[in-house]
């Protein structure tokens, strides 16, 4: 399947409203019919929605299995990938592994949504 660079941005602007869920199954209708190089990295972009909207329910055990999955996958691409600014996500998601880490399941965490990641790229 060739994948229009357009065709991601809706899932990149549900990801950077906190759709998280919704995200999840558009990137995912893409891995499912991806068969080349770029099947991993839909894999590990729906692994880091996933990740965050595990976050975001407070299931911090989760957010952690799917967020270090999904660095692991998209770790294995160029600083920039469809136009989506590689780099600076693994960045940012490993920070948010180091903070929840360090909260280790503390009930008293909060969320605050405008502190979370965002995919940067041309599109959005």
């Amino acid at each position: 399947m060739d994948v229009d660079l357009a065709d991601i941005s809706i899932g990149i602007k549900l990801f950077n409203e906190n759709e998280y869920f919704a995200a999840h199954d558009f990137f995912e209708d893409i891995w499912t019919d991806c068969h080349n190089e770029s099947r991993l990295f839909f894999q590990g972009l729906i692994q880091i929605s996933v990740g965050f909207y595990h976050l975001v329910c407070g299931n911090y055990t989760g957010s952690l299995s799917q967020l270090n999955k999904g660095l692991q996958k998209l770790s294995e691409y160029p600083k920039t990938y469809f136009n989506i600014n590689i780099e600076k996500l693994l960045i940012d998601v490993k920070v948010f592994i180091e903070i929840l880490k360090r909260k280790n399941n503390d009930l008293r965490f909060e969320l605050d949504l405008i502190q979370l990641p965002l995919i940067e790229s041309k599109f959005c």
